[in-house]
């Protein structure tokens, strides 16, 4: 009785493991708020429902996306913004039938105030980042392109092999932070675009508000050139991850003497190059990071 009692144990922990395997996701309640925050993104906009938008994006959302128009231009970005989203969702612009909306969420990473999430669908496919804002998540960083069911001709990478491209993706993360740590701008502007954007996150103690600091190409780039706060010597280096990667895009987590970066990697023409970036500062570096005036 007690080895059946056993067997019937294993066998429901097993089920429950590969349900969660086919989730993509780790059960628990920071994850499943995760996952409401992209689901509100995801299915707020399919169904119109622009209260469920407004409650998922970050005021100072940056939703970037790569279009071809044609053969002979290079790829060209375009912008999302909080309004746009919100109003465009209000609007019905993105409504589609439940059934045909084809949502898959994935959390990639999460940490307490930090999220990466994959959401995959019908229409878009999408790199979330996420952070913490007054006790709710909030989704401040998006790279996205074509979704499961768009046509050929839509993508921006024909194909495309993951993990022949998962080295040079992680290259040009490093590139990007081992760049920034050591002042070494030539590093650092192979691995930037024009479109970069970085944020470096932090919060108020008081209020649990997020301080959300934006930085673009020139502010990134420049400093290195002028060699001005450097990482010393011996904390130049950074270990990074490449979480995922998916039709031309990757996501990067990292982890330097600074803190932790969470990267959004973009393929343009067989370079990747770094596209948004999440920098999460440590206690002991906070005052390095402090937001401008």
């Amino acid at each position: 009785m007690k080895s059946r009692l056993l067997a019937l144990v294993l066998a429901a922990v097993l089920a429950a493991v590969l349900a969660l395997d086919l989730l993509g996701q780790v059960s628990g309640p920071r994850e499943e708020a995760i996952v409401a925050t992209a689901l509100d993104y995801s299915d707020g906009g399919y169904s119109g429902d622009a209260a469920r938008m407004e409650r998922a994006i970050h005021p100072d959302l940056n939703k970037v996306f790569f279009m071809r128009r044609n053969p002979t231009m290079g790829l060209l970005a375009g912008y999302s913004t909080f309004s746009g989203l919100v109003e465009m969702t209000r609007m019905n612009v993105l409504n589609l039938e439940p059934e045909k909306r084809r949502t898959d969420v994935a959390v990639l990473e999460s940490t307490e105030d930090v999220a990466c999430v994959r959401l995959r669908t019908s229409q878009w496919c999408d790199y979330l980042q996420m952070i913490k804002d007054g006790g709710r998540w909030k989704i401040v960083n998006v790279l996205w392109t074509a979704g499961l069911d768009a046509p050929p001709a839509r993508r921006i990478v024909t194909g495309f092999d993951a993990e022949k491209e998962r080295p040079a993706a992680q290259a040009a993360a490093l590139d990007y932070l081992e760049g920034m740590l050591a002042g070494d701008a030539a590093r650092l502007e192979r691995a930037l675009h024009p479109e970069t954007s970085q944020i470096v996150y932090m919060t108020n103690a008081g209020t649990g508000a997020a301080i959300v600091n934006r930085t673009r190409y020139s502010g990134l780039l420049e400093p290195a050139k002028a060699k001005v706060a450097l990482a010393p010597e011996n904390a130049r280096q950074a270990e990074v991850r490449v979480l995922d990667l998916m039709d031309g895009m990757a996501f990067a987590a990292a982890r330097t003497a600074r803190g932790a970066a969470y990267l959004q990697l973009q393929l343009t023409d067989g370079q990747w190059k770094v596209i948004n970036g999440l920098v999460r500062p440590t206690e002991n570096t906070m005052g390095q990071a402090q937001p401008r005036r």
